[in-house]
C-alpha cells in the first residue's frame, strides 16, 4: 500500500504546527497528498432553552479560520504543492477528524498532541484519543517535543495475543516499507522463564510475515509495560512507537487504563496506532 492522502487536524496551536511540519516532510518521502482540516465548535450555553446559533457568528468563525489557513500556507509554502483544498467544518474536533477521514479516503491521519496538562486531560483523554477509538485508519500522533522527521527505527510492542494472520500487521509492514525502517518487536513479560508455547507459536507466525523486513526481537522482563517501552526508547535510537490498541466496548478500558492512554501523554516521540485489521 502507498500513501495517497493524509488527513492533518489544525488548531492552529503550537503542537498542531509542529504536525503540519513533520507532515510536509512525510508527505515528501511518500509523495502524497495532505489535506488539512479545522474543526471549530461554537458553545451555546442557552441551546437547551431552544436558541439557534447565529448565522454572523459562525460567519465570524469561519472568517477568522479562513485567515489563519492563508496564514499557514504563508509560513510553508511547500503546502501549496503538497496539499489538496483544506476543510473547515462546525463540529467537536474528533468527530470532524473521523468523518472527514471517510469523506477524503484518507490513508493515514497526522495529529499533534500536547500530553495531558491536568487532571480533565487525565481522565477523560485527548482528541487524539477519541480519534484513535473511533478510526479505521492509523493515526500517527505527534507531540509538541518531537523534532526529528526521520522514520528508520520503529518499535513494535507486542502482546502475542491474535495476530493470526498476516493482514492483521498489515498497516505495520506498509508503514516500515514506505520507509525502509527497521522494527523493534518487543515482548513484556513478568516471567521470562514462563513463556507459554503459544506465545512462541505466534512469534514463529510473525517471523514468516516480516520476511524483508530488517526486524529485531526484544524479550524484556517487567511489571509495567509503559515504563518498559520507554525505557527501552531512551536507551535506543527509536522514531517511532507503534501500537495497535485493542477495540473495547468499554469507554474505561480504553480511556482509563490502557497502555496506548499513556503512551500518547508521556512519549517524546511519535506514536503509531494502526487498527486491529480483521
Amino acid at each position: 500500500m502507498t500513501y495517497k492522502r493524509i488527513l492533518i487536524p489544525v488548531d492552529f496551536s503550537d503542537c498542531a504546527i509542529n504536525a503540519v511540519k513533520y507532515a510536509i516532510n512525510f508527505s515528501k518521502s511518500t509523495e502524497s497528498k495532505l489535506v488539512l482540516l479545522n474543526a471549530y465548535h461554537i458553545p451555546i450555553p442557552a441551546a437547551e432553552a431552544g436558541l439557534t446559533i447565529d448565522a454572523n457568528l459562525a460567519d465570524d468563525f469561519i472568517k477568522e479560520a479562513k485567515q489563519k489557513m492563508d496564514q499557514l500556507y504563508q509560513q510553508f509554502p511547500e503546502l501549496v504543492q503538497l496539499s489538496e483544498p483544506y476543510e473547515i467544518k462546525m463540529s467537536f474536533a474528533s468527530d470532524a477528524i473521523v468523518s472527514t477521514a471517510q469523506e477524503v479516503k484518507a490513508d493515514l491521519i497526522i495529529m499533534g498532541t500536547h500530553g495531558a496538562t491536568n487532571a480533565f486531560d487525565e481522565l477523560v483523554g485527548s482528541n487524539t484519543l477519541h480519534v484513535i477509538k473511533k478510526c479505521n485508519i492509523p493515526v500517527l500522533a505527534v507531540p509538541l517535543s518531537n523534532e526529528r522527521h526521520q522514520i528508520d527505527h520503529i518499535l513494535f510492542s507486542y502482546d502475542y495475543h491474535s495476530i493470526k494472520t498476516k493482514q492483521v500487521i498489515q498497516p505495520l509492514i506498509d508503514f516500515a516499507l514506505a520507509f525502509g525502517a527497521e522494527l523493534h518487536i518487543m515482548h513484556i513479560t513478568d516471567k521470562l522463564d514462563k513463556l507459554h508455547t503459544g506465545a512462541v507459536g505466534e512469534a514463529k507466525l510473525l517471523e514468516q510475515y516480516l520476511k524483508g523486513i530488517p526486524h529485531t526481537y526484544h524479550m524484556i522482563e517487567g511489571e509495567h509495560i509503559e515504563s518498559s517501552i520507554l525505557d527501552y526508547i531512551e536507551g535506543h535510537e527509536i522514531d517511532i512507537i507503534a501500537v495497535m490498541p485493542r477495540k473495547h466496548t468499554l469507554f474505561e478500558k480504553l480511556f482509563q487504563s490502557s497502555v496506548t492512554k499513556q503512551l500518547v501523554h508521556h512519549s517524546k516521540i511519535p506514536l503509531f496506532a494502526f487498527p486491529e485489521v480483521k
